[in-house]
């Protein structure tokens, strides 16, 4: 059948084809027939349509069996339409009859669903209602608080339920409920506040929870610190207005948690429109102002931070009992005083400006009662330091204007200048001492003004040729520069006294401010060493003039002690080192500088006299003797520069060590240990040894054409002792390249000894 088809569908198409070929060529025709008469045109058509014809009944004569095949399968095709429209037919009568069926038993199931949901709601109600009537009963027979709010909490989802409100028969006990439910959150927050007042830890637990019960803890807990917070701020609001609130909190008994409600709201409606307002100095006012703040800060939040103390400790105990609530106990104490500071920071910065300048004024009083109240609390609540910053800049500003007040055109300061200076500052610094960063900036402040006081006691300071004489007693200039030494000294010890009364304080407030201050003092110190040590280095260049004279001492070569008493340049020195330092430098108060001045001059003596000592040449034995004497007296000389010769240490056990030294034999010198532990360096034994040599073996300033004043200043450039001994090698060196010139046979018998304690003392600092 299907081949038929397509054959038949060929066919078609080439008869298609030959219909297409046949209208092109009657175009061709109808546009050649345009040109003939009508008759002709007839003829042709009528030929034409003749023509036709019989090529159809010609193509019917050659197709006729497919004709006959196509015409017997269209029948066929009929029949199987005809067919399968019976069949569709019986389909959907079938669909319609089964759809009937499930409709039914599906509208008879929803029936019976609804019916069944309805009598499940109905049961539902009825169980509820009939629960609510027993708890209510239940309710009605229970005296105890608590077991109220127990049913209560099972009541709670029975009141609220939308469908029991419409049930008539149990509308009575909805509204005993409801009423019940009212009463006692009022008692229990009656119970809440009085707990907290009495400390009564039970009612408290008691109260709170009952509002767990009810649901409301966490909301009662919320209005219970916004009623803190209210009662404080109508507090500060009274204060800031300069009434007592101290006053009138104890004559109101009855009062809110904080003690801070009624009687801020009496006091408020004493100063209502039409009243007269009262009058009031500023004295008067600020004595109120901090009054009431101090009781505000000291009495009235501790009272608030004790009660929430309490609170926490309850709420801890309802967690250790197995009650759970939305509230964390831990944060009740933080939440509170965020909002304390908060509210205290938002006074300070919204105040009037007298209030404002009060409170700057009088930080340290405020910090104080702040201070007292964390010590009260054990440091369990804590003010930000940021709190009361914004008050610390008019409070430094007063501080240092109080402090540059004493020194306000004061061009020469003076003892009673520094005690009024001190007593200010000993007063400010005492205030300020209650809170650590405000004691650093006063005394930051403080340190400003010392610093002040001493530039301008350096202006006064002398310099020049005239301030540094000490031949003869002090002059005009030297007398100013120790007068203004004594007040920098006075002013100095001043201030070490006014940390000393504070010790106990600076204790309490760690921080910087006491080591900031001392350090301060070493400006101080620098002046006065300034104005000493001009004075210091005249009298040393003195004494080594004076010193530097031993070499021109008579009888230092001579085989007989001429006298037992010291040498005449040693009489001279101690005759100038007592009298310069009675007229000079003693005059200073400052004794523990001076003590140090002496230290060091006393050594320095030493040094300048060991230099001389060991490059003295020639020198016979009674000469050494009469050094060895000297030695003695220079510890009488130095006794006004430090009267406890042991306290210079190795200088002083050095000058001992010499006065041995310079009578012992070549032999017995170089016997000296070398190196670190040694007492006496090795380039003094070698100097020494030259002394005892020939005149062949010459000094090595003598080798070098140097001066003796010339050596002791290159001693005194160079402390290395490797720089000494390559000096001293020097000389050496030249002595034997002079023998081996001058081809003498046999050395100084002082050369070899030295030679080998040269090598000693190199190889000990090599």
């Amino acid at each position: 059948m299907v081949s038929n088809m397509m054959a038949a569908s060929a066919t078609n198409a080439s008869k298609d084809k030959s219909v297409l070929d046949g209208a092109v060529a009657d175009d061709d025709y109808t546009s050649a027939m345009s040109h003939l008469t009508i008759g002709v045109q007839i003829q042709e058509l009528s030929k034409r349509l003749q023509n036709t014809t019989e090529e159809l009944h010609q193509q019917v004569r050659d197709k006729h069996g497919a004709l006959l095949q196509q015409a017997t399968h269209a029948g066929r095709f009929d029949a199987a339409l005809n067919s399968l429209a019976e069949d569709v037919q019986r389909v959907r009568a079938t669909g319609h009859r089964l759809k009937s069926q499930v409709d039914n038993q599906y509208q008879l199931v929803e029936n019976q669903t609804q019916v069944l949901g309805r009598l499940h709601e109905v049961s539902h109600l009825l169980r509820s209602a009939g629960t609510l009537l027993t708890l209510t009963a239940k309710l009605k027979n229970t005296k105890d608080v608590l077991r109220q709010a127990e049913l209560h909490f099972e009541l709670g989802q029975l009141i609220e339920d939308k469908e029991l409100k419409d049930i008539e028969f149990i509308q009575a006990e909805r509204a005993y409920v409801l009423s019940s439910r009212q009463k006692i959150r009022n008692l229990t927050q009656m119970q809440l506040v009085t707990g907290l007042q009495e400390r009564n830890q039970t009612q408290v637990v008691n109260a709170l929870k009952i509002f767990m019960n009810f649901n409301t803890l966490e909301k009662s807990l919320e209005n219970l610190l916004a009623t803190f917070i209210a009662d404080m701020e109508q507090s500060l609001k009274e204060c800031f207005a300069g009434t007592d609130i101290s006053v009138l909190n104890k004559a109101d008994a009855m009062r809110s948690p904080t003690h801070g409600g009624n009687g801020a709201a009496k006091a408020g409606a004493a100063r209502g429109p039409g009243k007269a307002p009262q009058l009031t100095t500023t004295q008067n006012f600020r004595a109120k102002f901090w009054k009431s703040l101090h009781w505000l800060l000291y009495d009235e939040l501790y009272e608030s931070c004790t009660q929430i103390k309490l609170l926490k400790t309850a709420l801890e105990q309802i967690n250790q009992f197995g009650y759970t609530s939305e509230s964390s106990d831990q944060c009740i104490p933080q939440r509170f005083w965020q909002r304390v500071q908060q509210l205290l920071r938002k006074s300070f910065d919204e105040c009037s400006q007298h209030v404002n300048q009060t409170l700057q004024e009088g930080l340290s009083k405020l910090l104080t009662s702040a201070r007292g109240l964390e010590q009260r609390l054990n440091n369990e609540f804590q003010f930000d330091n940021e709190l009361f910053a914004p008050l610390e800049v008019g409070y430094v500003s007063k501080c240092a204007a109080n402090l540059k007040a004493c020194l306000a055109g004061v061009d020469l300061p003076g003892n009673e200048t520094v005690d009024n200076f001190i007593r200010v500052a000993s007063t400010e610094l005492s205030a300020a001492l209650i809170d650590s960063r405000l004691s650093n900036a006063i005394a930051n402040v403080f340190i400003a003004c010392g610093k002040e006081l001493c530039t301008k006691l350096e202006a006064q300071i002398k310099l020049g040729a005239d301030s540094k004489q000490v031949v003869d007693l002090p002059n005009l200039q030297q007398q100013q520069n120790t007068q203004l030494a004594n007040v920098l000294y006075y002013y100095k010890d001043s201030v070490r006294r006014m940390l000393n009364d504070l010790q106990l304080q600076f204790e309490k407030t760690p921080g910087a401010a006491r080591a900031n201050i001392a350090r301060s003092l070493e400006q101080a110190d620098l002046l006065i060493g300034t104005i000493l040590q001009q004075i210091m280095e005249s009298i040393i260049t003195a004494i080594s003039i004076i010193i530097l004279s031993m070499h021109r001492e008579p009888g230092l070569n001579t085989d007989r002690l001429a006298t037992t008493g010291p040498s005449m340049y040693m009489k001279e020195l101690q005759e100038f080192v007592s009298r310069s330092w009675s007229h000079h430098i003693e005059l200073f108060d400052d004794k523990e500088m001076t003590s140090k001045c002496g230290q060091e001059l006393a050594k320095r003596c030493i040094e300048l006299f060991i230099h001389n000592l060991c490059i003295l040449r020639p020198l016979s034995s009674a000469g050494r003797q009469r050094l060895k004497q000297d030695c003695l007296h220079m510890e009488q000389a130095l006794k006004p520069l430090c009267p406890n010769f042991a306290e210079l240490g190795k200088p002083s056990r050095l000058l001992r060590a010499m006065s041995l030294l310079i009578v012992q034999s070549p032999e017995e010198l170089v016997k000296q240990t070398v190196g670190a532990d040694s007492l006496v360096p090795s380039y003094i034994v070698l100097l020494l040894l030259f002394g005892h040599a020939g005149a062949e073996l010459q000094s090595p300033h003598t080798t070098a054409n140097w001066s003796n004043e010339r050596l002791i200043e290159w001693l005194d450039g160079h402390t290395a002792e490797r720089e000494k001994l390559e000096l001293i090698s020097g000389a050496l060196q030249r002595y034997r390249d002079n023998a081996r010139r001058k081809n003498i046979q046999q050395y100084d018998e002082i050369y070899p000894m030295m030679v080998d304690y040269f090598e000693l003392a190199l190889k000990a600092i090599s």
